[in-house]
């Protein structure tokens, strides 16, 4: 299996609604984790949640290195255990999902923030799906985003 060298790291700032621990590894969120009254977020918008005990919920993450690689089943047993799920349902069709995450993480440079958003196609019939993209922070000076994304 594929080992991929990076992550989405937490980088912990309220304002942006980013409240997981600064350096916690992030995965997008599931239909049971909420953003525990923490902040409201528009329909379009998804956020992740941080692969510890607490699943803290962050709108945004940052890629980065990891010192050791870690390949897609490693990343889903570890999202299975932080929502006390038996690791032994993981199927292959499960796994592939970590493995699109994984593979849209890896693609990026270090220090690249991201977002997760629902993409809505009405023809031919409704469908909603998940979009993992590069963050923009138009707002924001050049020293502003050094010290928020790569510190």
């Amino acid at each position: 299996m594929k080992k991929y060298d990076k992550m989405l790291i937490a980088f912990n700032d309220a304002e942006l609604n980013c409240f997981a621990s600064k350096g916690s590894w992030l995965y997008i969120a599931n239909k049971k984790d909420t953003k525990k009254g923490l902040f409201r977020l528009p329909r379009y918008i998804h956020f992740f949640v941080s692969l510890n005990q607490k699943r803290m919920p962050s709108e945004f993450g940052v890629v980065k290195e990891i010192d050791s690689p870690i390949t897609a089943l490693e990343l889903a047993e570890l999202d299975y255990k932080t929502r006390n799920k038996d690791i032994n349902f993981l199927t292959d069709e499960i796994v592939k999902d970590y493995e699109w995450f994984l593979e849209k993480i890896n693609v990026h440079p270090e220090h690249t923030p991201m977002a997760v958003t629902w993409f809505e196609k009405i023809l031919p019939k409704k469908e909603r799906t998940l979009r993992l993209h590069k963050k923009f922070f138009t707002g924001f000076s050049d020293e502003e985003k050094r010290e928020l994304f790569e510190s």
